[in-house]
């Protein structure tokens, strides 16, 4: 028997960590349905087409896992003037990696997505935001022009990034699109912090509507874009489910 490896592993346990309080609750249920739902290349292309239509951009975050099965998208996005950020290798926890696994998970992820489409990414999203001391250090000597996340300490060269929050799956939670998402323009009006949305969410939500008034009114840009320049950063998340290979 092929024994699963302690990054899938790792993975699945952190997927897990999300429902390991009992039944779910009627309001919680869309990250039982964000495990399994699953944004392809159309819904890429139509998102894309929603930002440019409005002389916007945004950063979209990728799984080195998935590089191989996403690389058109990527490609179609990066094409279409759009960032490409660092999602890590598989979407787990970084708050309590050591160093070497830290390292690996992103050395290897950046391999897989530079060997599949021949794309760098310059920024890291870190999955879950909270970043341990090893894995500031792995990021400081792999480096990144960008990280969102909330490590110990910041890393040396790194640009580090605090998304607004609570961002758009606490506030679909407890309002309605339109409200959730009215409170997040005001948010972009009043501050030059980046957005992280979770687009398969918004649309659990029924509430793309409510999201393409808001890429309408605010103009997001890239977050690269937003460190040279200025203007509204947001990264989109539109992870695969977990895979256990």
């Amino acid at each position: 028997m092929r024994e699963a490896e302690t990054p899938t592993l790792r993975e699945f346990e952190t997927w897990l960590s999300l429902f390991s309080d009992g039944p779910i609750p009627e309001e919680h249920r869309w990250r039982a349905w964000f495990c399994v739902a699953e944004y392809e290349l159309d819904d890429f292309e139509a998102l894309s087409e929603t930002l440019t239509n409005n002389d916007a951009s945004g950063s979209f975050a990728f799984l080195g896992r998935d590089a191989d099965e996403q690389a058109a998208i990527i490609e179609t996005l990066d094409a279409d003037s759009h960032e490409i950020a660092f999602h890590s290798h598989r979407h787990h926890t970084y708050a309590d990696l050591s160093y070497d696994d830290a390292h690996d998970a992103i050395a290897t992820g950046m391999t897989a997505i530079e060997n599949a489409t021949g794309i760098t990414p310059d920024g890291f999203f870190v999955p879950f935001l909270t970043v341990s001391e090893g894995a500031v250090t792995a990021i400081e000597e792999i480096g990144f022009e960008w990280m969102l996340g909330r490590p110990e300490r910041d890393p040396a060269g790194v640009e580090v990034l605090d998304p607004v929050t609570p961002f758009d799956t606490r506030r679909l939670e407890r309002h309605d699109p339109e409200e959730a998402l009215a409170q997040l323009q005001a948010e972009a009006e009043a501050g030059d912090a980046p957005f992280l949305f979770h687009p398969p969410v918004v649309e659990y939500h029924d509430g793309l509507e409510a999201f393409e008034e808001w890429i309408e009114t605010v103009r997001p840009v890239t977050v690269a874009e937003q460190l040279a320049s200025g203007g509204t950063g947001v990264v989109l998340d539109c992870v695969r489910p977990v895979r256990i290979q």
